[in-house]
């Protein structure tokens, strides 16, 4: 049987264990029945999986001093209930069907299958790196993906750059002296160098080279005060930095923390800076993606190979890449009704026949290259 046999004689049961998956949905670091579902499948086709991260899995096919691996993540969204709002129940379908598929087929190389939890919410990544996922054996490549509405069926797209942005978060409390407002001479107003500072750092945005392209600074919020005629004794700035391009990201971080630092002190406020810098960009590794685009591109035609549109949104795979050359791709699910409602979205559905694209994908190129 050749591959597209293999991986249809078999999909019932994959789309069947994606509904299982999907109607026991469960939210970050609670995903004890998702775990078991996953342990429980990899075990009756013989592969040896222990539980990392909390509720994370890690599934190791055949032995050897290195392999490469393939990462899908497993929680829900607080959605109606809670609900697979973000496709994560196809990820892991997918996952499970490419490891199935490829016992079927004979693969006889070391391969690791990582299925983390809390991608939604504190990420559940970097607790797996820390705890070794990606050791013993070594992650020498790794394969990651993601749904994406309004990609037809049987199309992906790629991009051997950066696919997501980094997230920064940041919250700025400018502290003064409050008081009666008719008395001034009583008073230090947080308010004042807290407009100074979101002014000039707009300014400074709109002013830089690429700003909407590769970078977006939004201040979301002004907290300060209840009352006309009473002074707060702070003054509250938030706001985010989103960017491909680590050196912006380093700029601009020092740019927020100098120019708030500089207005408070003019103001005679103290100020508390709370930086949060929390997944950097999202990047491919140029070699893995042009063997990947190259091999793909022969298996379903150049023309449902796409070019990426980067997004500002985050993606924690991106500690992943930062540590073992990556590629991450968006898998189509879009045809006729299904796949056009956005991710995280209560309407959210997909065309179930994506997973068998995602299969044949993923172990065409496992079989091919890794």
């Amino acid at each position: 049987m050749d591959l597209k046999e293999v991986i249809n004689s078999r999909l019932t049961e994959f789309k069947d264990l994606r509904k299982l998956l999907h109607n026991n949905a469960e939210l970050g670091f609670s995903e004890y029945k998702t775990q078991k579902i996953i342990m429980d499948y990899l075990s009756t086709i013989g592969i040896k999986s222990n539980k990392l991260a909390k509720t994370g899995v890690v599934g190791v096919m055949n032995d050897g001093c290195d392999c490469n691996a393939l990462r899908v993540d497993i929680d829900a969204l607080p959605i109606n209930g809670v609900f697979h709002g973000c496709g994560h129940d196809y990820h892991m379908a997918i996952a499970l069907g490419t490891a199935s598929t490829l016992k079927a087929m004979h693969y006889d190389k070391c391969f690791k299958f990582i299925f983390q939890p809390a991608e939604e919410t504190t990420g559940g990544a970097l607790p797996m790196i820390k705890e070794g996922v990606l050791n013993e054996p070594k992650v020498k490549n790794l394969l990651g993906f993601h749904v994406w509405p309004d990609v037809e069926l049987g199309t992906i797209e790629v991009t051997d750059k950066a696919s997501m942005a980094s997230v920064d978060d940041f919250k700025i409390t400018f502290k003064g002296k409050g008081g009666h407002a008719a008395i001034p001479s009583a008073f230090i107003n947080p308010i004042v160098p807290g407009v100074e500072f979101i002014k000039d750092m707009n300014d400074y945005f709109h002013a830089s080279e690429g700003a909407y392209k590769t970078h977006i600074l939004s201040i979301t919020t002004l907290k300060c005060g209840e009352a006309p005629n009473v002074v707060s004794d702070s003054a509250v700035v938030m706001g985010t930095l989103r960017t491909f391009d680590e050196g912006i990201r380093k700029n601009f971080k020092n740019k927020i923390i100098s120019l708030a630092s500089s207005y408070a002190e003019q103001h005679h406020c103290h100020i508390n800076i709370d930086y949060d810098e929390q997944y950097p960009p999202l990047k491919n590794d140029m070699k893995l993606t042009k063997a990947f685009k190259e091999i793909t591109a022969n298996l379903i035609g150049s023309k449902n190979v796409l070019d990426l549109m980067p997004t500002f949104a985050g993606e924690d795979f991106a500690f992943f890449s930062e540590a073992a050359p990556s590629v991450h791709f968006r898998l189509g699910i879009t045809h006729g009704e299904k796949g056009r409602f956005p991710l995280h979205s209560q309407y959210f559905t997909a065309d179930d026949n994506c997973i068998f694209y995602g299969i044949y994908i993923l172990t065409n190129f496992i079989l091919k290259y890794l």
